[in-house]
This record gives structure tokens, sequence and C-alpha cells, in this order.
């Protein structure tokens, strides 16, 4: 029979409740993972919260949605303050903006890809009514040329879209030198088309938010050039670029800031005219117009 040790009871008891001695590596392998994984996770809270903040948009508000858009940052533009390059196919060949007054005061900030939004100097509830006014009186004025209806970028909210645009020919177009110089208009032919079709071939000129009075739209490289040169507006993140092959908005498409008084409201629907006139070939010049702002076939102080 196998000898039993003779160990005090106390010596057991010491083996049962010691403890193994620590893996130092495993431990600090879980600090490390701590460390990464709890910032991470506030950082990616924090931004899904900024995300939902800026209201609906092109994308659902969803965390789903959260993650297309992060993805989509990788294809930003540099600097939404540089303009798009008009190239030697561009047409019309010239802007509709001849010049615009200078936006006072700073930019405001402005966030976001899909929902792209403004984040401070909105609207008042007024002012954005006669925004909104505005659009609807301009489509009142061309009701052959211009429809409204949902927004084809967005899926919703207040947008204007060329009805039935006129194929125009660019030989009737002469290039002007200078401000002081206004280029004979083009001349159309009976052959409806869109000259620049915008979203999904629709042909839509502008949308507004009625989250914060602010506006998309896509304009000519020129006048593009005008409206965030002089303060009005940017480009949008993703303006003409190239996601595996395929373009999600147009070179041209601006972001113009929400108005914040009457005349801002003017200098806005003027814009919106130069979206026209590069959708469609068309020039909206009936309606009331802003101060300061000279347009191609008019002259005003």
């Amino acid at each position: 029979m196998a000898a039993i040790p003779d160990h005090p009871i106390h010596h057991l008891t010491r083996i049962l409740t010691t403890p193994a001695a620590p893996n130092v590596g495993y431990l600090l392998y879980s600090a490390l993972i701590i460390s990464v994984l709890f910032p991470a996770y506030r950082f990616v809270l924090r931004d899904y919260r900024d995300f939902l903040s800026l209201g609906p948009g092109g994308t659902p508000s969803t965390f789903a949605g959260y993650l297309r858009v992060s993805c989509l940052r990788l294809f930003t533009l540099k600097d939404p303050f540089t303009p798009p390059i008009a190239t030697p196919t561009t047409l019309p060949t010239d802007g509709y903006l001849l010049r615009l007054p200078t936006r006072r005061g700073p930019r405001p900030r402005v966030a976001g890809i899909a929902p792209h939004r403004q984040l401070d100097q909105r609207s008042t509830p007024q002012i954005h009514q006669a925004l909104r006014d505005g659009l609807h009186s301009l489509a009142a004025i061309y009701p052959t040329v211009l429809r409204k209806g949902n927004s084809c970028f967005e899926k919703h909210g207040l947008a204007l879209f060329m009805a039935s645009c006129l194929e125009l020919e660019a030989p009737t177009v002469t290039p002007h030198p200078g401000p002081n110089h206004i280029s004979a208009l083009m001349e159309p032919f009976a052959k409806p088309t869109h000259l620049n079709p915008t979203c999904a071939d629709t042909a839509e000129i502008c949308h507004l938010h009625a989250s914060d009075s602010s506006m998309h739209l896509t304009l000519h490289p020129s006048d593009a050039a005008l409206v965030i040169a002089h303060g009005w507006g940017e480009r949008h993140p993703l303006a003409g670029g190239l996601i595996f092959g395929k373009r999600i908005v147009p070179s041209g498409f601006v972001m113009v800031y929400a108005p914040q008084d009457e005349n801002h409201v003017g200098v806005l629907l003027d814009i919106v005219r130069a979206g026209g006139w590069w959708v469609g070939g068309v020039a909206l010049g009936k309606g009331e117009r802003g101060v300061g702002v000279l347009t191609r076939g008019e002259r005003r102080g």
C-alpha cells in the first residue's frame, strides 16, 4: 500500500489557495488592447453621433450609412476652395456670372460628406422661407423650362430641374475677354436634351437643405470659381472624384452657404440661374436679382 504523505493540513490549504504566478506578457497584451480599443470606440461613437447630428441626407442615418460615408473619406478633395478646371470640350464655353459681390464675414463651418451641411450661420426661418419662395417663383416664371421635385441627390427636399433643355450650338458663343464685355448668348435649335446632366441624367439644378438653408448645385467652372473666390460657397468634398471608375457628383458640384438676409437671397437666386445655364444652356434672366451681381446679357450696378 502506498504511503500517504504526512503533511500538516495547513500545507494543503496553502497549496490550494495560493494563486498562480501572473503571466506578465498576457497582462501587457491585454492592457495594450484596451488602451487602443477604448479610445477607438470613443472616437467612433462621437463621430457617429456627429454624423447623425447633420440630419437626413443622401445616405441613410444608420450605422451602415455611417460606415459607407467613412469609406468615402478616402476619396475627398484636398482643398474644397480650389475651383474645377474648364476643358476645351466644356459647354457652354463661358460661365453665366460676370460679377459677384463679396460675402462679408468669415465662412461658416461645414462638415460631412453625405450629408454635407453647414454648422453655423444658418438662416432665420423668415430668410429660409424667402429663399424657398424665390425658388418656387423662378419655377413659376419658366414653367416650360423648369420643374420642381424632390432632390435626386438627397432623395428629399425641394429641388429644381431642367424640364426641357435645348441643345445649343457652340460656334455662336464668343469668349468674353473681361468683366466689361458681354458675349453673345447661345442660340438654341430645337433638339431637347440636357447640356450637362447632373444626378443620374436628371438635370437637377439645385436642391435646398431644410436643416441649414444651404444649397447644393452644379456650376460652370468659371461660375464656381467666382462663387468660391467671393465667399459664397465651396466645392463638395467628392466633387469630380472617381470612386472605382464611377463619378459620384459632378466636378462643379458646389455648396452655397445659407443666406443671412434678403440681399443674400437675391444673390443665391442668381447663382441658381447660373446653375440653369450650366445644366441646360438657358439664361434665366427674369425675376428679382441680387444687388451687385452682373450676369450674361445685362449690365447692372
